[in-house]
């Protein structure tokens, strides 16, 4: 079969499972000329296989068209995204072009957000995947949208994919493929981001022990179990110096985690009348949360044995850092 070349300067996209979903590259194999009046090309979108909770998410998958394109595999932007470089890239710098388009979509998707651009096409994924229909050739902007789960967020690079695709430089077949389904379909790379919770520790002291002194302090452990297993600890304390109630509240704890919190010190003449070591979990108060969403809570209740002794101490204090380590600070109570 004679092979016709495509025009050098052109972009065709190649599907890869690798940190771009599509890029471009000039210069490759074609046995025949682009069927530019189609309109019956696809796109089949997947969440892939790491998170099992996006695969249950319905994540909404918008496609821009942003440029047509020629019988020889040349773009040429729409109205819309005039001023959009679409030109062919080296093929022999694959990483260079795969990291160009991948700008060039970050410039595009900008240009969407700045112009209130409406969708091409907009679908929803169904169990992990769906499949974008009854769409024209040329070049398209996709962008799925972040998705919010109980614990996390998942957020998605826009990238771009062309109809017809063509898979020779990549040692496939040099035909054209107008629909990029099954082994040619689009695996999402979605990034997970952490949702946030606070922690509320409510202790009551139904007395004060005067002849013990003007303060008692009580002391907590907090042991934190992330969703993946990873453990964290911190120490929390309330001095009183009048029987009532107080408050100490955790900011910041992995949403989804578990918790448990243990009086480990109840001052020198109390004794804890409730329950110790109760558990509880984070849920999220963050910006994506509700304006009555929950705060995880745990409540103790302490009052005087009747002993005379008398102090209180020195708290080992754990802070959040900004790389979401616990750091000891040591203050006095």
């Amino acid at each position: 079969m004679m092979r016709k070349r495509v025009k050098e300067g052109s972009a065709i996209f190649l599907a890869l499972a690798v940190a771009f979903s599509v890029f471009a590259l000039p210069g490759v194999w074609a046995a025949n000329a682009i069927q530019v009046d189609r309109t019956d090309c696809s796109v089949e979108f997947s969440v892939g296989s790491d998170y099992t909770e996006l695969q249950k998410s319905d994540v909404t998958v918008d496609l821009y068209k942003v440029a047509s394109v020629d019988k020889s595999s040349e773009y040429t932007v729409v109205k819309d995204f005039k001023g959009l470089d679409v030109s062919g890239l080296s093929i022999e710098d694959k990483d260079g072009s795969a990291a160009e388009w991948a700008k060039r979509a970050e410039t595009a998707a900008q240009m969407v957000a700045d112009g209130s651009i409406a969708p091409t096409k907009k679908v929803v994924t169904k169990n992990g995947m769906v499949t974008a229909n009854n769409l024209e050739t040329g070049l398209y902007l996709i962008c799925p949208k972040q998705v919010v789960t109980d614990n996390y967020t998942y957020t998605f690079a826009p990238s771009m994919v062309s109809l017809p695709n063509n898979y020779y430089g990549n040692g496939g077949s040099d035909t054209w493929v107008y629909n990029l389904t099954g082994e040619n379909g689009i695996t999402l790379k979605p990034e997970q981001h952490e949702r946030f919770g606070d922690l509320l520790i409510n202790k009551t002291l139904t007395a004060l022990n005067a002849t013990s002194g003007d303060k008692a302090t009580f002391v907590f452990q907090i042991d934190i179990t992330k969703a993946d297993g990873t453990t964290q600890s911190k120490v929390e304390a309330l001095t009183f110096d009048a029987a009532g109630k107080q408050s100490a509240k955790i900011t910041g704890l992995p949403a989804g985690a578990q918790v448990k919190v243990t009086e480990v010190y109840s001052g020198a003449s109390y004794e804890l009348t409730s329950m110790n070591g109760v558990q509880t979990t984070i849920t999220a108060n963050d910006e994506y949360s509700a304006a009555d969403a929950p705060t995880a809570e745990v409540s103790f209740i302490n009052e005087t044995d009747g002993r005379t002794n008398g102090g209180y101490g020195v708290v080992n204090h754990f802070e959040l850092d900004e790389n979401g380590q616990y750091q000891y600070i040591a203050q006095e109570k």
